[in-house]
């Protein structure tokens, strides 16, 4: 399981791409619009043929398509993820909560935890053991997803 700030991190990412991907669509949209009123003189050789330029085009923007409903769906994953993780967070008191935040949170190993809290290694991975039973949930959400 993740720590929060990477799952963040990584919505962040892809938050970011989506924004990436929407704005070079918009660029390519552009580029299919007409410039002038004004007709070209179109040159065609019969040894080869001449790519529409709207067709290019729109091919690119079909693949930003593509790749823009793809991330959707990671960013969801990742949404549902985070908010999953938070419920867990609110639902937990007192040394589970603590020890919650060192492990999901900051990131900690059950050592780092036991040397900061002042509990063995043995109570830490107890208490870990619990809070596993309580976002077991979040879990099944995380398989369930990764098979979408």
């Amino acid at each position: 399981m993740k720590n929060y700030y990477d799952q963040q991190m990584e919505l962040n990412v892809v938050l970011f791409r989506i924004e990436t991907l929407n704005e070079k669509k918009a660029i390519y949209f552009n580029q299919t619009q007409p410039k002038s009123g004004k007709i070209k003189e179109v040159m065609v050789e019969s040894s080869r043929v001449i790519k529409d330029t709207f067709l290019e085009y729109t091919e690119k923007v079909e693949e930003i398509n593509k790749e823009l409903d793809d991330l959707y769906k990671e960013k969801e994953i990742l949404e549902r993820y985070l908010k999953k993780m938070e419920e867990s967070l609110r639902s937990m008191k007192g040394i589970k909560e603590k020890i919650f935040v060192a492990k999901f949170i900051d990131g900690l190993s059950a050592k780092q935890i036991s040397r900061k809290m002042a509990y063995s290694k043995t109570s830490i991975y107890r208490i870990l053991s619990e809070i596993y039973q309580i976002i077991q949930v979040g879990k099944k959400w995380e398989k369930k997803d990764a098979k979408m």
